[in-house]
């Protein structure tokens, strides 16, 4: 069983902790990577506003924005590999990809097969339903459907809080959200930007936030042994941090300020 408390405790410290464990075959370092003429980084683009397609159907979205700044100060072109929630570390240990960054919350468990940059933003987990669903408490969840996206870091959390809920676990955001709008689930798991974007996409059921699951930091993955590369991206963190593009970019693509980022 998860902890919670755990987790959120040792999020901070994985960046340093990870850099310990077994190194793996084929680690990539940012000389291979600007040989190559450019950075390959695993990204979900059906997760707005993190990743999206624009008008143009071209690749937009804060985790892209932010991909590109990292990839320019590399000195190499990105190149967007996509991914979705279940296979965005399997692309990274199989050496599909440089990096991910498809909002990754960092965990302890994730960190025995990844290892993880500082945290370039993070994302407050809630609890969403209409406002007339009565919940009120993690015990109000008991008996009731509650979509989740499958390895999203919502999941385990909701398990472990509100053992009486009943998980419908759905592939990507998108299918998990039409599920409450269509009303197949009376909640969802989600990040806190949710609730607004749905209220657009359906107003009249004022969609809102019922509880929250806590704030959760989200760093870029790469493979074990990294170490080259995990150097060259927290300083491409801590430069886009201290001069305000994060913060900037956060603020463009989700209307609201960057929450505070756990020191690493």
């Amino acid at each position: 069983m998860i902890n919670r408390r755990s987790l959120l405790a040792l999020a901070p410290a994985l960046p340093f902790a990870a850099r310990g464990a077994r190194a793996q075959s084929g680690v990539v370092t940012t000389e291979a990577i600007r040989r190559r003429g450019k950075l390959l980084i695993a990204m979900d683009t059906n997760n707005p506003p993190w990743g999206m397609l624009d008008t143009a159907m071209q690749p937009d979205g804060y985790d892209i924005a932010v991909g590109r700044m990292l990839a320019q100060d590399l000195g190499v072109p990105m190149e967007l590999v996509p991914v979705t929630s279940q296979n965005r570390i399997p692309f990274i240990l199989t050496g599909k990809a440089d990096l991910v960054m498809a909002t990754l919350t960092i965990t302890p468990q994730r960190a025995e097969q990844i290892l993880f940059s500082k945290p370039y933003c993070a994302q407050e987990s809630i609890i969403m339903a209409p406002r007339d669903t009565a919940i009120r408490s993690f015990e109000d969840l008991r008996g009731k459907r509650v979509s989740v996206v499958r390895g999203a870091i919502q999941d385990p959390i909701v398990v472990e809080r509100a053992p009486g809920a009943v998980m419908m676990r759905y592939d990507n955001d998108a299918s998990t959200i039409q599920a409450l709008m269509s009303r197949q689930v009376e909640a969802t798991a989600t990040g806190f930007l949710i609730p607004a974007q749905t209220n657009r996409l359906q107003p009249g059921r004022n969609y809102e936030k019922k509880l929250s699951l806590g704030t959760q930091m989200i760093g870029i993955g790469m493979r074990h042994g990294s170490d080259d590369l995990l150097r060259a991206v927290n300083g491409f963190i801590d430069k886009a941090k201290s001069d305000g593009r994060l913060a900037e970019a956060f603020k463009r693509y989700t209307g609201v300020d960057l929450l505070p980022l756990a020191d690493a």
